[in-house]
């Protein structure tokens, strides 16, 4: 596992921009204010969209039950299901392994997933540097 995860965004309003997580941490994207990476510029984005996990057992992305769905790699790993019969809570997704050299699609950003080595990891000047909770 990686001690860092970093996205850079291929397309959209954070075209260009790179965002660096620290591990073990989880991290909301999503269209809220309280996100830890905010995507606000796109109305298609869910509030809270998707959570993004690192820790000992690995690099994850889950789904929070977005409308319109997280992607890795083209594949859809997750949106709104709609409430289970009889009970009216949703079913949430289960949290799919993240590479490096995925491609993680949030409605029209793209990014690219990296998880260098620690001994390749140096601290670029134009990254943006997150320590999530």
């Amino acid at each position: 596992m990686a001690s860092l995860l970093i996205l850079r965004a291929l397309t959209g309003d954070l075209r260009g921009q790179e965002f660096a997580f620290t591990t073990p941490a989880h991290c909301i994207l999503g269209r809220s204010r309280s996100c830890s990476l905010r995507l606000g510029g796109d109305v298609t984005v869910s509030r809270q969209h998707c959570l993004l996990e690192f820790d000992e057992t690995g690099d994850w992305v889950q789904d929070l039950g977005s409308l319109n769905g997280t992607h890795v790699n083209g594949e859809r790993i997750g949106a709104r299901e709609g409430a289970r019969e009889g009970d009216g809570t949703m079913v949430q997704p289960p949290r799919f392994a993240l590479s490096d050299g995925d491609e993680l699609r949030i409605c029209t950003t793209v990014f690219a997933v990296g998880l260098p080595e620690p001994a390749l990891v140096e601290s670029p000047s134009d990254e943006h540097q997150f320590t999530c909770v």
